[in-house]
């Protein structure tokens, strides 16, 4: 039987059965704490709740930030697919009452109102599917949960409602190239960030800009001509990596101020917004900071570089993963191959 305790303005819900640990949680009224323990009866007598308290949704996305705060190095990513998880649904919703038509509720908002692509929608789900599996391995939830979020996973891909990222294939062109180093050397209102080096150094390092921004003097090694990357991006954990500095790299590294412990002390999101702004005041369209990377990596492999040595600088564990960012220009190679 649940019991219920006021406490100030909110409503303590307790559920005790013999054999199972006190399940308790506290809410903002009491309709929605008898709920809960309605719903905790039921879990407990069919034994779908392990050794933990019956998870909301609140409780299953937290639990899964301090996860991942152990193992992942997408800190504000994860961040964010959470919160906007939480404004989609009712933080104290009870896991178990989820299903399928709640997802695709919220994907199609995501997409009708946000006005987000269903890549976009996918990230949210997958971290969703991420936070059960979490709760499972840990004891809070019953493995059934696995198989059920998979089967809405495919439901909604089938309705166009997530769906994977398309592949951008998008070079800046020298011209561009030149448009931007140029703005960005003599517009005196971007002195505050110095994206003329930011530019210059993102295609000749082939690093992502969270990367470039956490760069740290102490893991510069001038002599060896390499840095170390901290926590860079890795599927299943956070890894340190040792990179050579390519091209201009280690030049540009030497000419930075030494004013603070990181080379290059900005905000990457700061960083990424101006970039916009820049783009959109020299009227180049649909290029983004993360395309510099692209180009650093493709100018890798049209200098001759074979495959394990680009990955060593753009920190690819294999060829799938890096197949996405080699984006060659076909007339490059039928003037490399006329040229022999």
């Amino acid at each position: 039987m649940a019991t219920y305790q006021k406490r100030g303005s909110r409503w303590r819900a307790i559920v005790r059965k013999k054999g199972y640990p006190v399940q308790s949680k506290t809410f903002s009224t009491k309709a929605r704490a008898q709920v809960w323990a309605v719903q905790v009866e039921r879990d407990l007598e069919a034994g779908l709740i392990g050794q933990g308290l019956a998870p909301t949704l609140g409780d299953l996305l937290a639990g899964h930030l301090v996860h991942l705060d152990k193992i992942s190095s997408r800190g504000r990513k994860n961040l964010t697919a959470a919160n906007n998880l939480l404004k989609g649904f009712d933080a104290e919703v009870l896991v178990s009452d989820l299903n399928y038509q709640h997802l695709a509720d919220y994907c199609t908002t995501r997409i009708e109102v946000d006005g987000v692509r269903p890549a976009t929608t996918q990230l949210d789900i997958l971290f969703l599917s991420g936070a059960i599996t979490t709760a499972v391995v840990e004891g809070r939830l019953h493995e059934e949960y696995k198989g059920k979020v998979s089967v809405w996973r495919k439901g909604l891909y089938r309705a166009g409602l997530v769906g994977h990222p398309e592949s951008r294939d998008r070079r800046p062109k020298p011209e561009e190239l030149e448009q931007l180093l140029m703005h960005a050397k003599h517009n005196r209102a971007l002195r505050r960030i110095n994206y003329h080096s930011l530019i210059h150094f993102a295609v000749e390092s082939c690093m992502r800009l969270d990367e470039i921004c956490s760069l740290r003097w102490d893991d510069y090694n001038a002599v060896d001509g390499t840095v170390i990357i901290r926590l860079r991006k890795h599927p299943t954990k956070k890894t340190d990596q040792v990179v050579p500095l390519m091209g201009d790299a280690q030049a540009i590294i030497d000419a930075q101020p030494r004013q603070d412990d990181r080379i290059f002390p900005y905000n990457d999101e700061s960083v990424s917004n101006g970039f916009r702004r820049i783009c959109q005041f020299l009227n180049i369209e649909n290029l983004h900071f993360h395309d510099l990377r692209h180009e650093g990596i493709s100018r890798l492999f049209e200098r001759g570089y074979q495959i394990q040595e680009v990955a060593m600088v753009s920190g690819h564990r294999d060829w799938k993963s890096l197949q996405r960012y080699v984006n060659l220009r076909p007339a490059d190679l039928a003037a490399k191959d006329r040229a022999r």
